[in-house]
């Protein structure tokens, strides 16, 4: 059985067998928020969900609320974990950031490294504060990686999300959007941190799904614009080169407390399996949907966040 949180006004609210509940207390205490829920031992969110039976009534997707968590949360990004993620950064080596078609001409590129399993794969700081999460209802690109910008173009990247609770256990799982200024990442490896992490750049689902190691995730993609679908694509989690465990031991690399701990959990990009043509972007007031019948709905418009400062 499938089992989902959100945050509403009043706290957390449970989805299961098509229903909509209350998360009940724990321990004689309320848990006022989806972060502390995700920071509960898997055994604990696991009896909660199940427990969870006083019905919430009238629900509707307007009650959902952005998650609500510590400004010094942290999420981290994996890539190059399926073979199309592959292809498409090697061509993006080759074509060194120029929007044009190439032919791969087998040359070994820094992803193919990371690509290959007996290597450690690609793990990266996407959103370090609360500012780099933008609303679910939005998906923000840079100034300079929107069309008419100097770095061109900017992509959703659709992904599934594992939540990891303080004692490195994977709780739950959601889908997001690890939004890419994409040509700006193509011209240099280098610019990975400046072209994945900004005002906005991460887009999660309110819902999270408790995890369930075997469940295959089916993950679709829609863009429309002008109310024209201009874009769809979908992939599962089954083609997934890397398993969620050995994402999350590699990303414990990074914890900044000793035994690969983070204090207040971390969430994980895992990856993505579609990537649009080199010569799509994003524009403000693209609407993009991003849904997986296994862990929820991200119905978003595109917005421009300006990239330039005063002095």
């Amino acid at each position: 059985m499938s089992i989902s949180f959100a945050q509403v006004e009043e706290g957390v609210v449970v989805r299961k067998e098509g229903g909509y509940f209350w998360l009940p207390d724990h321990d004689g205490k309320p848990i006022g928020s989806v972060f502390e829920f995700l920071c509960q031992p898997l055994h604990v969110a696991k009896r909660l969900g199940m427990e969870a039976a006083k019905p919430f009534d009238d629900f509707t997707d307007e009650d959902l609320l952005p998650w609500c968590c510590p400004p010094c949360f942290v999420v981290l990004g994996a890539g190059v974990t399926f073979s199309n993620s592959l292809r498409e950064r090697r061509l993006e080596a080759i074509r060194a950031g120029e929007l044009r078609s190439v032919s791969d001409d087998g040359r070994p590129t820094p992803y193919d490294v990371v690509y290959d399993s007996i290597n450690p794969p690609e793990v990266f700081f996407k959103a370090l504060d609360l500012g780099h999460l933008a609303d679910h209802r939005t998906i923000k690109i840079r100034s300079d990686g929107a069309p008419e910008g100097g770095m061109g173009s900017s992509v959703p990247e659709p992904e599934r999300v594992l939540l990891i609770n303080p004692a490195c256990q994977i709780v739950a799982h959601t889908i997001g959007s690890d939004t890419t200024a994409r040509q700006l990442e193509s011209r240099s490896p280098l610019y990975l941190p400046a072209a994945k992490t900004y005002l906005g750049c991460t887009t999660l689902c309110p819902w999270v799904t408790l995890y369930e190691e075997d469940v295959e995730v089916m993950i679709q993609m829609q863009i429309f614009r002008d109310g024209t679908e201009v874009y769809q694509d979908a992939y599962s989690s089954k083609s997934m080169k890397r398993t969620p465990e050995s994402l999350v031991s590699q990303a414990r690399t990074l914890a900044p407390h000793p035994g690969g701990v983070f204090p207040f959990g971390f969430a994980l990009f895992s990856g993505t399996g579609i990537i649009p043509p080199i010569d799509f972007s994003l524009q403000s007031g693209d609407r993009v949907i991003i849904s997986s019948p296994q862990l929820g709905v991200i119905d978003a418009v595109t917005e421009v966040v300006n990239m330039t400062f005063a002095s």
